[in-house]
């Protein structure tokens, strides 16, 4: 097998990696919405099919989080939970971070002030639907009142 063919059997691989990734947003979005309908009518409905799509651990108060990612001191877009540290951070600063100091052979610490987490992976984080979601109700009542 050629190179090019391979490079293109990749670009193929990527593009449908990306509409996947599409498909899942809109998917959980959908799941959201059922859980935010029931939850009007039953809270232990809501919850446990909230706990079905994130780990109950990420069941996190709104007043516990800040929407603020600690790279851009900008609100999030597509927030990410560090694994390790339990920190939030918008998903595209977090990885150019990784991926700067990669390029210097260096470790990524964890950007919170005062986080033990000396050495951030990309395998650490895991997007946080919920968050997200909760981002985006934030901006609706924002733009509301």
């Amino acid at each position: 097998m050629s190179l090019s063919a391979v490079n293109g059997a990749l670009s193929n691989l990527k593009s449908c990696l990306a509409d996947i990734a599409t498909g899942m947003d809109i998917v959980t979005d959908v799941a959201i919405d059922v859980v935010e309908s029931q939850g009007k009518h039953s809270e232990p409905a809501s919850f446990s099919l909230e706990t079905m799509i994130l780990d109950c651990d990420i069941a996190v108060t709104q007043s516990q989080v800040n929407f603020t990612c600690p790279l851009t001191q900008v609100e999030m877009l597509k927030p990410v939970k560090n694994k390790k540290c339990n920190h939030y951070y918008d998903e595209s600063a977090i990885l150019d971070l990784i991926k700067t100091k990669r390029n210097l052979k260096k470790k990524c610490r964890c950007p919170v002030v005062g986080c033990e987490n000396t050495d951030v992976k990309e395998s650490d984080l895991v997007l946080d639907q919920i968050l997200r979601r909760r981002i985006q109700n934030q901006k609706k009542k924002n733009s509301k009142n």
